[in-house]
């Protein structure tokens, strides 16, 4: 008699079904699409024509003088704006409604990670523009504002989910 074996289902990944990652990925998804629109459009500016910037050149707004500056490349060759695409590349993936559903808590720390670690640069590059260039960009204003929306609703989401939604 031919010996039958049970067919063992295919583990499937836990999502959850609350209404935390309802309201989360509503409002961080926007937020992410519309930081890795403006940071695509700095680094294209970064590597076409950095004049080419629809912005202000008087006084204290000069975003050609902060986007073209020694302090525009981390250790003098990555541009900053190619982090700032790759960061919001990255959010971008997390903020997705899958991510927010996801029961992964390495997901949730990467997430609150990521946004913890764009704040830290958005501080790091405003005391760049304000002291040491004493010039602001409005496009990278922009992001900086975004980032710190990001931030927000991260920290909010994070703090308000239910207390069991994570578990290692």
């Amino acid at each position: 008699m031919p010996e039958v074996r049970a067919r063992q289902a295919k583990p499937k990944v836990a999502v959850r079904k609350d209404p935390f990652a309802a309201w989360a990925w509503m409002v961080t998804l926007p937020i992410a699409l519309a930081g890795l629109g403006v940071a695509a459009y700095l680094t294209y500016v970064h590597f076409h024509n950095p004049a080419s910037l629809s912005c202000p050149n008087t006084g204290v707004v000069n975003c050609l003088k902060v986007t073209t500056s020694s302090q525009s490349e981390i250790f003098g060759h990555i541009p900053v704006a190619v982090t700032g695409l790759a960061f919001f590349f990255v959010m971008t993936l997390l903020m997705t409604p899958w991510a927010w559903r996801s029961t992964n808590v390495w997901i949730s720390r990467l997430r609150l990670a990521g946004a913890v670690s764009g704040v830290g640069m958005v501080l790091y590059l405003v005391y760049v523009e304000a002291v040491q260039l004493k010039a602001l960009c409005l496009w990278c204003t922009g992001v900086h504002v975004l980032t710190f929306l990001l931030f927000l609703a991260v920290l909010t989401a994070y703090l308000f989910r239910p207390i069991d939604a994570y578990t290692d």
